[in-house]
């Protein structure tokens, strides 16, 4: 399975764990957000070249950015219906890919004989001329709404932990925890206008994030 998406992303970061004072805000706004879907689970193993291309090109501020990620949904050590994604980026529009890892069977255990069938796969799928490896993985918990006229789409992501891969045969489950919830917005980028408006009369301040930057640096500290 392959399907493009293409849309605006916009995020806010709160450097504190109350996301349901977070919540509150959200569902008070002008765009009369609702709740969506049941919360659940986010799981992504992030993959990058030997020279961290995409994490040189996000702090560089080139406009055309690239990430290759890998996600599933609910416990972190059973993968079951994983997916791969390639994100391009271009100022706030985004451009994703999602292909489906039919030939990965349901319940594999994330360790190091996964990663390295994972690897491989990775690489014939997107059959680039670098190769690509598992860098970190991030895992939260994400609460879903929509507004009120179902075409702008939030997201709530909160208890952020990583665990870093230096590679696939070094595979470590060390945790890092993050210490923020992030409000994401995402909506079509025809609306874009209208929703930059709305934006103004909210009390929140835009703030640039990457769960997959933030979890790459200081990732030798608060491990525990």
């Amino acid at each position: 399975m392959l399907e493009n998406i293409h849309r605006y992303e916009r995020k806010w970061v709160y450097r504190n764990k109350d996301y349901l004072q977070l919540i509150n805000s959200l569902l008070r706004s002008n765009f009369f957000f609702r709740y969506q879907f049941q919360s659940r689970k986010v799981n992504s193993i992030y993959f990058d070249d030997n020279k961290f291309s995409s994490i040189i090109e996000n702090l560089d501020g080139i406009n055309n950015k690239k990430k290759i990620r890998v996600r599933w949904y609910g416990l972190t050590n059973v993968i079951v219906n994983p997916v791969i994604e390639i994100k391009t980026k271009r100022g706030f529009q985004n451009e994703k890919k999602i292909i489906s890892l039919k030939s990965f069977k349901n319940n594999n255990s994330l360790d190091y004989k996964f990663l390295k069938n994972l690897t491989q796969k990775v690489n014939e799928v997107i059959k680039s001329k670098k190769f690509y490896f598992p860098i970190l993985s991030t895992h939260y918990n994400r609460e879903y709404f929509i507004s009120n006229n179902f075409n702008i789409r939030a997201t709530v992501d909160h208890d952020l932990e990583s665990v870093f891969i230096k590679n696939e045969s070094e595979f470590s489950m060390k945790k890092k925890f993050l210490s923020e919830c992030i409000l994401e917005l995402k909506y079509s980028t025809h609306l874009d206008e209208i929703v930059r408006l709305n934006l103004k009369q909210m009390t929140l301040r835009l703030s640039k994030n990457s769960k997959y930057i933030n979890s790459f640096f200081n990732k030798n500290f608060f491990y525990v």
